[in-house]
């Protein structure tokens, strides 16, 4: 089932997730905003969300694609996603995943957005974490896949005020991905390239080389996509 976790103790246990959170928040810093924090008294708010900023970044071999389902009906997308990734993590031995924000951010955005999915996946949030905060992350077993599936992927496409980013690693730290809100699938795997382009394909992956397009509305509109002012 999808659990919770201490995000402090995954930083400190996982090396390479450690790593590509630093790398990750090392880029997005900015004096300016850590000067703003601190001009209004919250500096510690800041370094609270840079929690991995100070760690190092180690030197390993990534192998890193963009890859697509090509689905295009919406209701059935998240379903048809979780069928074809449950023999990509197999083929890579890979059944118990971490979940984790790139900065330590409070994975409930806007709940006064009342679109349907994204209402119902934050009940269902709220259920895991016994409240409707939570910073910390998240640890499942595959045949949970479908719930982080359907929690997260309505999550990302639908609310910016959620973080940006939400990584699933698995617990071997062999693989990095990241669903966006087009419905693309953003990978990266660590040392060794286990998925290569034949293999995707063959479990039903096609590869995106150019700019990446809403898989599911021609029009770029996302419907239930509300920022949050």
């Amino acid at each position: 089932m999808l659990t919770t976790a201490n995000r402090k103790d995954i930083i400190e246990s996982k090396k390479i997730i450690c790593s590509e959170l630093a790398k990750i928040q090392k880029s997005f810093y900015d004096e300016e905003v850590e000067q703003y924090y601190k001009d209004q008294g919250e500096l510690s708010l800041f370094w609270e969300m840079y929690d991995c900023y100070n760690k190092e970044v180690l030197d390993y071999p990534v192998f890193h694609k963009v890859i697509t389902i090509n689905h295009t009906q919406l209701e059935s997308f998240t379903a048809t996603l979780t069928q074809k990734l449950t023999p990509l993590f197999e083929a890579i031995n890979a059944t118990d995943f971490i979940v984790v924000s790139h900065f330590k951010l409070d994975f409930f955005g806007n709940r006064d957005n009342d679109f349907v999915p994204l209402d119902a996946v934050y009940d269902e949030l709220e259920k895991v974490v016994g409240g409707s905060k939570y910073n910390e992350a998240f640890k499942f077993n595959i045949h949970d896949l479908l719930k982080f599936v359907d929690i997260f992927f309505w999550i990302t496409r639908c609310d910016p005020s959620a973080p940006e980013y939400i990584f699933l690693f698995d617990s071997k730290e062999q693989i990095q991905l990241n669903l966006c809100k087009y419905g693309n699938l953003h990978i990266t795997e660590f040392n060794v390239e286990r998925l290569t382009e034949d293999k995707l394909a063959k479990m039903g992956f096609s590869i995106i080389t150019g700019p990446e397009f809403d898989n599911f509305d021609e029009s770029g509109k996302i419907d239930g996509r509300v920022i949050e002012y």
